[in-house]
């Protein structure tokens, strides 16, 4: 049995992945150490109590939390998740990172704890989205140098706080590095008299209301033809899923910074 904790716990992510670990014994994985912030008003509760999740373990600030041998699943906030990954690095456990929104500041920190533990940052954690990233990239390669325009289109539940989404972003990255272009050609959202599509542009938009868990759409518009490579998400389940697939893909493993393409065994292919 692997005993892991979840930093941000009595979220919709957090208690979305001990739902599905507590129902599939077959993972083997225990959750021990709910987590939640400080001034948090239900720490010192117990978890079932407060979720009716059946995990009989008490809530406890990330200072105060035991560190469980199997690791971290975190989805707190971005300006905190590197206490987490300190606090993971002081017994050298695993930690998966499902939070977004970071800075490239942020982001650079927490990628250089990578030589202190197994890591992985992933901005959508469901095995179709990961999946869709390596179609939208090998799509990207072949379509480049033939014109065809990309965008990226979003959709999430009115409560998202970030946008673009993180996984929008990921995207649009997989676009610019096949595209071979840079931020500067990103254009988000559209307003007024913008004038004609750039030649070079990356058209990315957000949109938001009702309970949307997450819709991503990247068109690429030619002549006469267009290519749509669309996920959608109707349960955080999806997401749940992947992240618990992460973090036992993380067991026994080296410290370093792997990624969702490790754990599904999707492997880049050059560029021709």
């Amino acid at each position: 049995m692997i005993n892991f904790g979840i930093v941000g716990a009595l979220g919709r992510m957090g208690q979305a992945i001990a739902k599905q670990a507590a129902a599939n014994s077959n993972l083997s994985l225990q959750l021990v150490t709910p987590v939640e912030y400080a001034t948090h008003p239900n720490i010192g509760k117990k978890y079932n109590a407060v979720t009716g999740i059946a995990f009989d373990a008490e809530i406890t600030s990330l200072e105060n939390a035991k560190i469980p041998q199997g690791g971290f699943i975190d989805f707190s906030h971005a300006s905190t998740v590197i206490h987490t990954l300190q606090k993971a690095a002081e017994k050298g456990v695993p930690v998966v990172v499902g939070t977004t929104g970071f800075t490239k500041e942020e982001r650079e920190a927490l990628e250089s704890m990578a030589v202190k533990i197994p890591l992985i940052i992933a901005s959508n954690m469901a095995i179709g989205v990961n999946v869709l990233f390596s179609l939208v990239s090998e799509a990207a390669k072949a379509l480049a140098q033939h014109g065809f325009d990309p965008e990226v289109m979003e959709i999430h539940h009115k409560l998202k706080k970030d946008a673009p989404s993180g996984t929008a972003t990921t995207l649009k990255e997989e676009i610019l590095r096949a595209y071979n272009r840079r931020e500067e050609n990103v254009l988000y959202g559209r307003q007024g008299m913008v004038g004609e599509r750039k030649a070079d542009e990356v058209g990315v938009m957000a949109l938001r209301g009702g309970d949307v868990v997450g819709d991503h759409t990247v068109y690429f518009l030619g002549q006469g033809e267009r290519i749509e490579i669309k996920h959608q998400a109707v349960s955080r389940d999806t997401f749940a899923s992947g992240a618990l697939a992460a973090l036992r893909f993380l067991q026994n493993k080296n410290p370093g910074l792997y990624s969702m393409k490790d754990v599904l065994g999707l492997k880049e292919k050059p560029v021709q």
